[in-house]
C-alpha cells in the first residue's frame, strides 16, 4: 500500500480543525487488491475498510456496475483518504474480473505437478543441484491433525474461494512452518501445530492463504527471468533429466509453481500477506490481536535468522518493523461497530496434538 503527500491547503485545513490528529485524518491511500468481504456500510479491499460516497468516481467492468454490485473476488483499485477510525473514504474505485494473467497457467501447472508428486511419494520431496532427492517429512492427508488444520482453513478462507478445490496436508517436521500453493493445496508442519493454539495457527494459515488468494507466486514469477521456461519443463520432473543444465532449468521452472518452504516472496508480498491474512483471521472470529506477539515468538525462536525452513524469514521485514506494521493494521481495522466478523468469535486453548504412533 502506497501513501502520497496531500495538497497543502487540505493539510492546513486539517491542522486548523484538529492539529493532533490531522495527519491520521487525511492520510492519502492507494489500494490494489480484491473485494473479499462486503459489510453494510463499506467494502473490504486489501484488508482495508473502503467507503464509497456519492462523490466517488467509479469505473467498472463485467458485473461491476457500481460499488455495491462488485462481485466478491473482483480485482479492485482504490484511491482515497484514511479517516481517524481507519476507514478509507474512496475518491476513485476501479473494479474488474480477476482473469487469467500472465504466467498463471504455468504457475498452476507447477503447483499441480508438485502436489501430485508429493502425494504419490507420501512425503515432501525436492531435488538438490545434483539431482539427489531431499525429503522435508512424511505427508498426511487424514487424521486428527489434518482435521484440525482443515477446520481452521475452512473458516479463514475468504468466501469467494471454492472450498471443494482446497486440499490440506500435514507434514511431519518439527519446525514452525506452513505453505499455501497457488492451486490451494495447503501444507502445515506438525511442529507448528504442536506449539500453537488455534488463534495462532489461524494467523499463520491466514498469512499463507493470502499468498494464494493474492496470486503472489504468479506475480513474482512474472517479474522474474524465468518466464522463458515457464512451467513446461517442471512437468517432466527434475529427477528424470539427464544433464545438469536441463535439471537446473527444471528446478527453476518448478519454483514458479511453488515457493516451497523457503519463503522467496518479496518483502512487499510478505507484508501484504500479513495484513490480508490478519483480515482473514478477524473475519474467521479468531483473536487477531495475538499476531504481533506471535511474530515475537518466531523471532525469539529463530533469532531473526534467514533459515530457509521458516516461512517468516527470507526477504521479510525485520521483526521490529513487522510487529509495528501488524499493530498499525490492528488499529486501522478495529473500533468500528459496523465491522463485525463473518464468523462468531472463537475461544481456544493451547494445542493438544495426538501422540504419533
Amino acid at each position: 500500500m502506497r501513501r502520497s503527500l496531500i495538497p497543502g491547503a487540505l493539510l492546513l485545513a486539517a491542522l486548523l480543525a484538529s492539529p493532533g490528529a490531522a495527519l491520521a485524518a487525511v492520510s492519502a491511500v492507494k489500494l490494489d487488491g480484491y473485494l473479499e468481504f462486503r459489510k453494510p456500510d463499506f467494502l473490504i479491499v486489501d484488508a482495508q475498510r473502503v467507503k464509497a460516497t456519492a462523490s466517488t468516481k467509479f469505473k467498472g467492468a463485467g458485473a461491476a456496475k457500481n460499488p455495491q454490485a462488485i462481485p466478491l473476488g473482483y480485482a479492485v483499485k482504490v484511491k482515497g483518504t484514511r479517516g481517524a477510525d481507519g476507514t478509507v473514504v474512496a475518491s476513485e474505485i476501479e473494479a474488474k474480473p480477476n482473469g487469467m494473467e500472465s504466467m498463471e497457467a504455468q504457475v498452476l501447472a507447477g503447483t499441480n505437478h508438485a502436489e501430485s508428486t508429493w502425494v504419490a511419494a507420501k512425503k515432501i520431496v525436492e531435488h538438490d543441484a545434483n539431482g539427489k532427492e531431499v525429503s522435508m517429512g512424511a505427508l498426511h492427508d487424514s487424521g486428527g491433525e489434518v482435521a484440525r488444520a482443515s477446520r481452521i482453513v475452512d473458516r479463514v478462507l475468504p468466501p469467494y474461494v471454492d472450498r471443494s478445490k482446497v486440499r490440506v496436508y500435514v507434514v511431519e517436521n518439527p519446525e514452525w512452518n506452513a505453505m499455501a500453493m497457488a492451486n490451494f493445496s495447503i501444507y502445515v508442519y506438525d511442529g507448528l501445530m504442536a506449539d500453537m493454539n488455534d488463534d495462532e495457527l489461524a494467523i499463520v494459515l491466514g498469512h499463507e492463504i493470502a499468498h494464494a488468494t493474492y496470486e503472489h507466486s504468479r506475480r513474482q514469477a512474472s517479474k522474474s527471468q524465468l518466464s522463458a521456461i515457464g512451467g513446461q519443463i517442471a512437468m517432466i520432473g527434475a529427477s528424470q533429466l539427464g544433464n545438469a543444465t536441463a535439471r537446473a532449468a527444471a528446478q527453476q521452472a518448478t519454483q514458479l509453481g511453488y515457493s516451497a518452504f523457503g519463503n522467496s516472496y518479496s518483502r512487499d508480498y510478505e507484508d501484504q500477506a500479513d495484513r490480508v491474512g490478519l483480515r482473514y483471521v478477524f473475519e474467521a472470529g479468531y483473536d487477531y490481536n495475538q499476531a504481533p506477539k506471535l511474530w515475537r515468538r518466531f523471532a525469539e525462536k529463530y533469532k531473526d535468522s534467514s533459515k530457509v525452513e521458516n516461512f517468516f524469514f527470507g526477504n521479510h521485514s525485520l521483526s521490529t518493523e513487522r510487529a509495528a506494521a501488524l499493530e498499525r493494521e490492528i488499529r486501522n481495522n478495529a473500533h468500528n461497530p459496523g465491522d463485525q466478523p463473518t464468523h462468531p468469535a472463537t475461544t481456544t486453548k493451547p494445542a493438544t496434538v495426538p501422540a504419533k504412533k
